[in-house]
């Protein structure tokens, strides 16, 4: 079982895109999901995943910089399956931006960030979070790409489900879903099969985490969690993979680690390789 093999930038952090991609397509990569957001790199500082990234996108900019990112990964023959923008839904500015660069780039999906649930105004959150998707699903038609959001903890969307309160009903070909099973399981999780069957046509990409989980914690069900190294947690690839594929999905799986940051560059050869072996592992597991 194969699927074609992304990285997202934001879990690369130690050098700028024409130092990281050639090692990406040398590990075998043939993606770079491009993390964009109002960022600048400062090299007198340690990198970061988050806060001091050098491969990251600067939305501030955004038109500047998207042609020398193009030339970069046409020189190293390779995609970028998301542009993964962190503007809010409701900012339809950026993601009219966001478009445009999105079909320099040759990028057929752009991520939108759903908002966080304010306590007691979650049943108004809603409704206004799916007219926002009904917004972005209008921009899309014109601009001809797809927006998607990302099944994320703390957020309207922590899974499948929740994701659907808001897209169902909405053209799956111009709205659709980054399904990011570990952080819904630091959510509480739902049923493997049943969150794939859920999302059906609007399942667009994957992330590849790990996670781990321990008793003792101060969640309200007792348990704390956190991302583990890929392969060290709790989550399992091979059948994971194996359920992905017999719901039909052979589309892209996009490595998101956000651990041994101290490990420099050096992982994201790792990395491939470890998603290589689960994809192996996942021809002979049942979906």
């Amino acid at each position: 079982m194969r699927h074609p093999m992304s990285l997202f930038t934001a879990c690369a952090p130690w050098l700028p895109i024409d130092e990281l991609a050639p090692l990406a397509a040398a590990a075998g990569y043939t993606g770079l999901d491009l993390a964009c957001k109002p960022h600048r790199f400062d090299s007198a500082r340690q990198p970061g995943f988050w806060d001091n990234n050098a491969a990251v996108l600067d939305l501030d900019r955004l038109e500047l910089l998207v042609p020398a990112y193009a030339r970069v990964l046409a020189d190293w023959r390779l995609r970028c399956p998301v542009l993964a923008g962190y503007a809010p839904i409701t900012d339809t500015a950026s993601a009219r931006r966001l478009a445009s660069a999105a079909r320099q780039l040759d990028s057929p999906l752009v991520r939108m960030w759903v908002p966080r649930p304010e306590r007691g105004y979650v049943a108004r959150q809603l409704p206004e979070a799916r007219a926002a998707w009904q917004e972005l699903a209008h921009i899309a038609e014109g601009e001809g790409v797809r927006f998607v959001l990302e099944t994320h903890d703390g957020t309207l969307a922590t899974g499948a489900s929740a994701a659907m309160r808001l897209l169902d009903g909405l053209d799956p070909l111009r709205v659709g879903v980054i399904y990011d099973i570990a952080n819904t399981v630091r959510e509480g999780s739902e049923p493997l099969e049943m969150a794939i069957e859920l999302l059906g046509p609007y399942l667009a990409h994957v992330h590849v985490k790990d996670v781990w989980h321990r008793t003792g914690g101060t969640g309200w069900d007792g348990t704390a969690t956190g991302f583990a190294p890929l392969g060290q947690g709790t989550l399992r690839w091979p059948t994971i993979l194996g359920t992905l594929a017999a719901a039909g999905y052979h589309g892209w799986l996009a490595i998101e680690n956000f651990t041994w940051l101290d490990h420099g560059p050096s992982r994201i050869a790792q990395d491939a390789s470890w998603l290589r072996d689960m994809m192996e592992a996942a021809g002979s597991t049942p979906g």
